[in-house]
């Protein structure tokens, strides 16, 4: 950067400086994919870790996944309507869907 003293507090510019890089952005994170989460864990029957293990995930974040899709009572983009339905149905079984054991104090 070139400045002059002119006696004023500030310098004065003689030439703008001009500094460009290209970075790649990804705005977010890639899709999770709700609909292959689903026809494997209720048609499949996959478990909560062998799915947290598949996705790279924890079982916790699968769990959160779970209750997301039932928020949405299944629908989402990729899931035909045939077996949202069969998956809807097997996801009120109570033998369908084992539960993380958690510690009681």
């Amino acid at each position: 950067m070139l400045a002059q003293k002119s006696g004023a507090r500030r310098p004065i510019v003689d030439e703008l400086l001009t500094w460009a890089e290209t970075y790649p952005i990804e705005w977010r994170a890639p899709r999770f994919d709700l609909a292959e989460l689903a026809v494997l864990r209720w048609i499949e029957g996959g478990s909560v870790r062998e799915l947290a293990a598949k996705f790279g995930k924890s079982e916790y974040a699968i769990q959160n996944y779970f209750q997301e899709l039932r928020r949405r009572k299944f629908l989402v983009p990729g899931l035909p309507e045939c077996e949202r339905k069969k998956i809807m149905h097997l996801s009120k079984s109570p033998v369908a869907i084992p539960r993380i054991r958690q510690k009681m104090d």
